[in-house]
């Protein structure tokens, strides 16, 4: 059986966070890596599963032409409507990734943090479509393996926030971006080797046992302690002149071919 994204769990998680919008040191991470490899201006782009919108919010800065957000999610598009409410040119999806609903052609499509929660054949299906609106670039930024992203997608605090996912090694999404062959696979890099590692990640507990409650209760303070001192950030950056290979998030993208014109 396949497995996709349920829209209920997305509106909840999302229901669930601020209808003002922050950007995160995560956000920033993944942004700066993007940012590198395309040319957003004068470009009309669109975000698949666009969540809260915040890579596109970024990306708005370098003056595209359009960008269109796309989410299945009430609740996600929403926080992305107060994100944007002050920016022109701005249009919203109410969609679903498997079933695009537009004749439009995109300069570049890209998504984050999506495709991960699709299995097999859809899986495929979900990575075939942003092929299907692309008119020059491809942008998929997903969680990367042999990475913790293995175990901690297995854990059922992560599971009840974000459903199932399966992460991706870098030969198997390339493989999937080649089989269309008018596209020809640019960048494929891993990156941010600590994404996803915490202390509260790794030493935490599921359980509802209260014993086990204080337990958590002290390794989140202490993990507080660890953000304020910005140690995960130190390590991260300690790790960069390995990180194409240790890396928790993998970033390919495919650029259309260029057919030279017949004499």
């Amino acid at each position: 059986m396949s497995i996709r994204p349920e829209k209920r769990v997305w509106d909840k998680t999302w229901g669930q966070d601020s209808k003002k919008v922050q950007i995160s040191h995560t956000d920033k991470m993944i942004f700066n890596y993007l940012i590198k490899e395309i040319n957003p201006k004068d470009s009309d782009i669109i975000e698949m599963g666009c969540g809260r919108g915040v890579l596109s919010y970024m990306i708005s800065k370098s003056n595209p032409n359009t960008i269109t957000l796309m989410d299945f999610s009430k609740e996600a598009l929403a926080r992305a409507k107060n994100l944007f409410q002050d920016i022109q040119n701005v249009h919203y999806m109410d969609g679903d990734l498997l079933n695009i609903k537009t004749d439009k052609k995109y300069d570049i499509v890209f998504s984050s943090g999506v495709v991960e929660h699709f299995s097999s054949k859809l899986r495929k299906k979900a990575i075939e479509n942003h092929f299907e609106v692309s008119r020059d670039k491809v942008a998929i930024i997903v969680p990367a393996k042999p990475h913790y992203n293995t175990i901690r997608h297995k854990k059922i605090r992560t599971i009840q926030s974000f459903g199932w996912q399966e992460a991706f090694s870098k030969s198997e999404l390339n493989e999937y971006c080649k089989q269309h062959k008018d596209f020809h696979v640019i960048i494929s890099k891993r990156f941010f080797s600590m994404y996803g590692i915490t202390l509260f990640e790794l030493l935490s507990i599921d359980s509802e046992n209260t014993i086990i409650d204080i337990y958590n209760k002290v390794i989140k303070i202490i993990n507080k302690i660890f953000f304020k001192l910005q140690i995960y950030r130190i390590i991260n950056f300690l790790l960069k002149p390995i990180e194409d290979k240790f890396g928790g998030l993998l970033l390919v993208i495919a650029e259309k071919r260029i057919i030279p014109p017949n004499d």
